[in-house]
């Protein structure tokens, strides 16, 4: 339905329960991938469920294992900069960094002589970890770019949790910053996906663990809306703001979503609570809902 003003409450979004599905015995088991497609499938236009991500942060508190914001993944930072195939995770030069599983080193150097992203020394000193058949058969892929120092040879198996390397500034890098980007299937600048959607939501020391948004905003065409731009308020009460987050939907070129959720935007780390997220696309769209601790809420909404 499409009027002057959209305006999707919470009697219009769900919660999906989510159940083991090996549970029951008289159920044959869904694999990974398909059972949580599956719980997402659901008739509102908001639903979450429980997502306990398959990968840890490359840092450990109290350094700092948030995300960066102002250049997420897929972005172009408003057509000033190259499309993002990673995110960020600004630390002090020298911090240690975190192999985010159990996996196998397949690169250990620098890319002065071989490209791994856009071009030649575009990441400086990098680790790259192959995490096999992480997901339902299919393996993964985490980069760690611009270190320092790199403290893992090429073949050597890692434990999640090693110190593979040291912030640092080497390649295409404004300051002392990790890259981290998870190829998903095969090692490939162009098969990279949002890191944030391998992770589980945050643990904040001080309020508890967090949430995560992700969702798929898409055309009367059904084909993803690109660099929209969204206004996400937390509200406490009816009108009340208590934050505002502002974020875009995936520039498209060259980006993959995640292979459950085909997403074009996210955003992590969201103190529970209530929400209104709202974008202008001829008219002003609104759209209500709750997230839960610990949960991933998923937005579907196609324009008419």
């Amino acid at each position: 339905m499409q009027v002057d003003r959209d305006r999707l409450t919470p009697e219009d979004v769900s919660i999906v329960e989510v159940i083991d599905p090996t549970a029951s015995p008289t159920q044959a088991p869904l694999d990974e991938i398909n059972f949580l497609r599956q719980s997402l499938l659901c008739e509102s236009t908001f639903c979450q469920i429980q997502w306990a991500g398959w990968l840890s942060r490359p840092f450990n508190y109290p350094d700092r294992n948030w995300i960066d914001l102002t250049y997420p993944y897929a972005s172009t930072g408003n057509g000033t900069l190259a499309i993002h195939h990673g995110v960020e995770f600004p630390n002090p030069y020298g911090t240690a960094v975190r192999a985010a599983a159990d996996g196998r080193v397949v690169f250990s150097g620098t890319d002065d002589e071989k490209i791994f992203g856009s071009f030649k020394n575009f990441y400086g000193k990098l680790v790259i970890i192959e995490h096999p058949e992480k997901v339902d058969g299919t393996d993964l892929f985490s980069l760690y770019g611009h270190l320092s120092e790199i403290s893992v040879d090429e073949g050597d198996m890692i434990r999640e949790g090693d110190v593979i390397g040291r912030v640092g500034a080497s390649g295409v890098a404004g300051g002392s910053h990790l890259h981290f980007e998870v190829r998903y299937g095969v090692n490939n600048y162009h098969h990279s996906t949002n890191p944030v959607l391998w992770f589980s939501p945050l643990e904040n020391q001080q309020s508890g663990q967090t949430s995560t948004l992700a969702g798929l905003i898409s055309g009367p065409d059904g084909k993803p809306l690109s660099e929209l731009s969204i206004t996400l308020e937390k509200t406490i009460g009816e009108n009340e703001v208590e934050k505002h987050y502002y974020l875009q939907t995936y520039a498209q070129d060259g980006v993959n979503a995640h292979p459950v959720l085909e997403e074009n935007f996210s955003m992590p780390d969201l103190p529970p609570g209530n929400y209104r997220l709202s974008f202008i696309f001829g008219t002003l769209y609104e759209i209500y809902f709750t997230l839960d601790q610990g949960m991933l809420g998923f937005i579907n909404l196609q324009m008419k």
